[in-house]
């Protein structure tokens, strides 16, 4: 019965999807049609049941996270994982999240939806001061409305274009939020630095609102820190590099490895794990966290294969797996700058 309720869910806020190919301009080109819901629907009975996932599974990849770290001063670059596509980042007493979700459910309402599986590794109270927020897109597993108000006016939102009243909508005010075009950049202080640079995805929050913001990753700049957070993303031959070029090289990236398949109907908008090496490469990341997987069960792929798959694709590349390394939800990741 869950099931049928979560289809009807999906009937209400999903029509067409689509992916729009960015080239090095900036400029979106002509739209391509993805999958309809007729072709949604057909994938999810053609599939059948998502795999099992076991409570060993799921505490495989938890780990508690260190508060004392968390808290004590910055003078190492550092992120931990707080699950999903929502990073705490933090350098030289700034702390940023990233795609923050704080909740149960990656959907409209907190009913006929499945939990996540893995719960945030930080709750609100136990996370540090925000200075700031950056939002890839407006999809419910990464724009969570019930987290955006527990912010609300704390923080500064840097957002992209579009989405802005949304969050007026919400009662933000308007000099909290920073609504930027691609490759358009911001300074947050006199330290900080961030631009917004196209990916491959999509944005739909309704019946009535696709694409009409944008979608896009983030590059947050922190004294001599360069960081790079890809949102959501398919995988494209041409925005990738010229990100690297632009911007690049980038000291720690956070890249999606999960909710792939079907490949038939996830290319389109989420890149597997072997792609992710390539992303890895071409932005010229030195030291890149993988993410997206092991939080909502979105797509068909077993619970734990992404990182395995990453490891392998890492391995074929003769890439040292210790720049592009699986860490657990909670775990904090440390450099050496």
């Amino acid at each position: 019965m869950k099931r049928f309720y979560l289809i009807l869910l999906t009937l209400v806020i999903s029509t067409t999807l689509y992916y729009n190919i960015v080239l090095n301009t900036g400029v979106r080109y002509t739209s391509i049609a993805g999958a309809s819901v007729y072709e949604w629907l057909s994938m999810r009975f053609k599939e059948g049941s998502f795999p099992d996932v076991t409570a060993k599974d799921i505490k495989s990849v938890q780990q508690k996270a260190d508060l004392t770290l968390i808290n004590s001063p910055s003078l190492q670059p550092r992120a931990t994982w707080i699950g999903h596509a929502s990073m705490l980042v933090q350098y030289q007493g700034i702390n940023f999240l990233t795609d923050p979700h704080l909740t149960d459910r990656a959907a409209p309402v907190d009913f006929f939806v499945d939990k996540r599986l893995t719960p945030p590794a930080l709750t609100f109270t136990q996370l540090p001061k925000i200075d700031f927020i950056v939002i890839s897109h407006n999809h419910f597993d990464h724009l969570d409305h019930r987290t955006v108000d527990m912010y609300a006016n704390s923080v500064t939102w840097y957002v992209p274009m579009g989405l802005k009243q949304w969050f007026l909508d919400r009662g933000i005010k308007t000099e909290k939020v920073v609504e930027l075009e691609w490759w358009q950049s911001v300074n947050h202080n006199a330290e900080v630095e961030l631009t917004f640079t196209p990916n491959v995805h999509w944005s739909k929050r309704s019946p009535w609102d696709t694409n009409v913001s944008h979608w896009g990753a983030w590059a947050v700049k922190i004294g001599q820190f360069n960081s790079w957070f890809s949102g959501d993303t398919g995988y494209d031959e041409i925005i990738f590099h010229d990100i690297g070029t632009r911007l690049g090289p980038f000291d720690m990236a956070f890249i999606p490895i999960g909710a792939y398949a079907p490949r038939y109907f996830m290319k389109r908008q989420h890149v597997d794990p072997q792609q992710a090496v390539r992303i890895h490469q071409e932005i010229n990341s030195k030291f890149s966290i993988p993410m997206h997987w092991a939080t909502f069960q979105l797509t068909q792929e077993p619970f734990l294969e992404p990182p395995q798959l990453l490891v392998k694709a890492l391995q074929s590349a003769k890439i040292d797996v210790a720049t592009f390394k699986p860490i657990n939800i909670g775990e904090t990741v440390v450099l050496n700058k």
